[in-house]
């Protein structure tokens, strides 16, 4: 761990939020943590940790890289975070907003750097080992209603987004209401998602552009557990 990050975390927020948020058995293990400023504008909603507890689940405001320095994390839940499991980070300057009547969930190992926003009116899943790269965008809603003139129709202005297993989605994405990212998928830098990338069946898929489409299959992000051994073997056969 970045030794700034010791001395930038927040005891008061790690103290506030997990007795807030917890009953006593679950919250003197201190689930969540949090570094740097921290502001809650609500916390009316529920925590939800559905497997064993232990230290450090879920962590906002980490500040890994000299590109970001360290900036205030806004936290407001006024419905359901769920925690299915543990290792999740969210960087500095993230935004997190659940409204009343919707659910987040997180499962294992999300890497989500910082700057960005998570506006959640209905619900977000979030599978397991996801990044999330800078100044993203999820949002499951229109926020505002329109009407087709013709026939009268208002059609609905929330729909959950799911992202699957091992997705990578690269810097200042937007994922709309309705997204559904598959398994094993990239999403290109810049890209904006508005609906199921799941429908055919495949994983395995490159995702990009604005509105986003499949430009390619059968690619998969390396992760860090195998990363630098792979690293070594390019460099040998240099």
């Amino acid at each position: 761990m970045n030794i700034n990050n010791f001395f930038h975390r927040n005891w008061w927020a790690i103290f506030y939020f997990n007795f807030k948020m917890l009953p006593f058995k679950q919250a003197i293990k201190f689930p969540f943590d949090f570094y740097g400023k921290v502001r809650f504008p609500s916390l009316k909603g529920r925590v939800v940790i559905n497997c064993p507890v232990t230290r450090r689940m879920v962590e906002f405001g980490r500040a890994e890289s000299e590109i970001f320095p360290s900036e205030r994390c806004i936290i407001s839940i006024k419905g359901d975070l769920v925690v299915n499991g543990k290792g999740n980070s969210f960087g500095s300057g993230v935004i997190l907003e659940i409204n009343e009547g919707a659910i987040m969930e997180l499962n294992n190992d999300l890497l989500n750097a910082p700057r960005t926003k998570f506006i959640i009116k209905k619900g977000l899943y979030i599978g397991n080992h996801v990044r999330i790269s800078w100044e993203g965008q999820l949002f499951d809603s229109n926020f505002h209603y329109i009407r087709n003139r013709v026939t009268g129709a208002i059609p609905p202005i929330h729909k959950e987004i799911r992202i699957g297993d091992y997705v990578w989605i690269g810097n200042r994405v937007t994922l709309n209401k309705g997204t559904n990212i598959p398994n094993h998928s990239i999403v290109a830098s810049n890209s904006l998602c508005n609906k199921d990338y799941s429908k055919e069946g495949k994983e395995y898929i490159t995702i990009a552009g604005s509105p986003a489409k499949v430009v390619a299959e059968g690619y998969e992000r390396i992760f860090e557990s195998v990363e630098y051994k792979l690293c070594c073997e390019l460099a040998a056969k240099k």
